[in-house]
């Protein structure tokens, strides 16, 4: 396999971005999700140290795709029969989990830093009140659409797989 991607193919660089990239921001939501119910402090200290670190991790992946994509690599072109409204949609639902991703960190980034709260974070003190600053809204906001986008992606994809049966899941895939 390629590291780069070929008009049919992701590369492998591609497809190590994009799972990673997957499996970060599902961990990342479910502990965001967890720690805006949790009421037992010393689950939510370890969960904050969790989120955040994901949240940096799921940034800096995020950034490296765009990097890869804008200079380095070229999107595999559309599947044959794929209309212009269906890869105009895919565009758009990539574009926002980008956005959405980018908010999410920079919204969690003021958070921490807004609450000056990095020195409980890492002695796993007695956390700050989070939804008292101002990015708290955005953040809690934009996760419930990136939630949305990243369930419409899934749904796209599962349809081209188990509807379509066009094998779209295979151009995602590492190949030997």
């Amino acid at each position: 396999m390629s590291l780069k991607s070929t008009p049919t193919q992701y590369g492998t660089v591609a497809v190590s971005l994009h799972w990673l990239s997957a499996l970060a921001v599902i961990l990342m939501l479910i502990s965001g999700l967890v720690l805006a119910d949790s009421a037992d402090q010393a689950q939510t200290a370890m969960l904050i140290r969790f989120h955040v670190v994901l949240g940096l991790t799921v940034g800096v992946l995020t950034l490296l795709r765009i990097v890869w994509w804008l200079i380095l690599d070229k999107h595999p072109a559309p599947l044959a029969g794929t209309s212009k409204a269906q890869a105009w949609s895919a565009r758009l639902v990539h574009l926002g989990l980008y956005g959405a991703i980018i908010v999410m960190v920079a919204s969690g980034l003021g958070l921490v830093l807004l609450t000056g709260a990095v020195p409980q974070i890492a002695a796993g003190l007695a956390l700050p009140d989070f939804s008292a600053a101002p990015p708290s809204k955005v953040h809690g906001l934009v996760g419930r659409l990136l939630i949305l986008l990243a369930l419409g992606h899934i749904g796209a994809a599962l349809y081209h797989q188990f509807i379509r049966r066009d094998n779209l899941l295979s151009r995602m895939r590492f190949k030997g």
